[in-house]
């Protein structure tokens, strides 16, 4: 978010002497959002890959023993890989929001155990983006707790790199915590200079309000702290 556009959010006109405050709390609130979300919202690193692959395995979830001078090639990325736990015991499985997905591997430390065929899985789109990927079949079927070390990489055009644009549910929740955070005085009800006495109102932060953390979970993938095991 740039000062233009928090000041077209929220009507404010930000003055002169204000513009660094504001500015910087702009960057905080980012950091804080993401945390909560597990994602960037930095559209130029929306693309960082995540893992790189060394090469697949030729058979097809061969755990315990990987025979690493028999690896095939590699697969080229497509838009960008990220990373998240996996367990065989899960139906469906929850990514950060994308548009479209062009790989689901099961994988570890840069070798892939098995790449699933777009039939042994099925997108679930909701609100207009993809958060969950279900798993039609058993993905990996090995006998040794070692499946259980795998983790799940998808490469997949995730949002948001620009186009579409953060969603306006999303920057107003971000324009609020900004200008909370920017005002020394947001929770201070009444005070006397004399003696300094003063008193708050409710100390509760923008982002923890109900109506925003709705929306903060609506996006928020799983590695972010607002996400929720959900039943589907």
């Amino acid at each position: 978010m740039t000062l233009n556009e928090y000041e077209t959010l929220t009507g404010i006109t930000v003055p002169a002497n204000r513009v660094d405050v504001v500015t910087a709390q702009i960057t905080r609130t980012q950091r804080i959002l993401e945390t909560m979300l597990g994602f960037t919202l930095t559209e130029a690193d929306a693309n960082d890959n995540e893992y790189t692959e060394i090469g697949k395995t030729a058979l097809e979830c061969p755990c315990p023993n990987i025979d690493v001078d028999d690896l095939e090639d590699p697969d080229a990325v497509v838009y960008a890989y990220r990373m998240y736990r996996y367990n065989l015991k899960d139906h469906f499985l929850v990514i950060d929001p994308c548009t479209d997905v062009h790989a689901v591997k099961l994988v570890k430390d840069g070798v892939t155990f098995r790449t699933l065929d777009p039939d042994e899985y099925r997108l679930q789109e909701r609100q207009g983006f993809i958060k969950y990927i279900e798993d039609c079949e058993d993905w990996c079927f090995c006998a040794t707790a070692s499946c259980f070390c795998v983790q799940m990489a998808v490469d997949a055009d995730w949002l948001w790199d620009g186009s579409p644009a953060i969603p306006d549910d999303l920057n107003q929740v971000w324009a609020e915590m900004t200008t909370w955070y920017s005002d020394p005085n947001n929770n201070v009800r009444s005070q006397t200079l004399g003696t300094h006495n003063y008193s708050k109102w409710d100390d509760t932060r923008p982002e923890m309000e109900a109506h925003n953390k709705s929306v903060i979970k609506k996006y928020a993938g799983p590695n972010g702290s607002e996400f929720k095991t959900l039943t589907i």
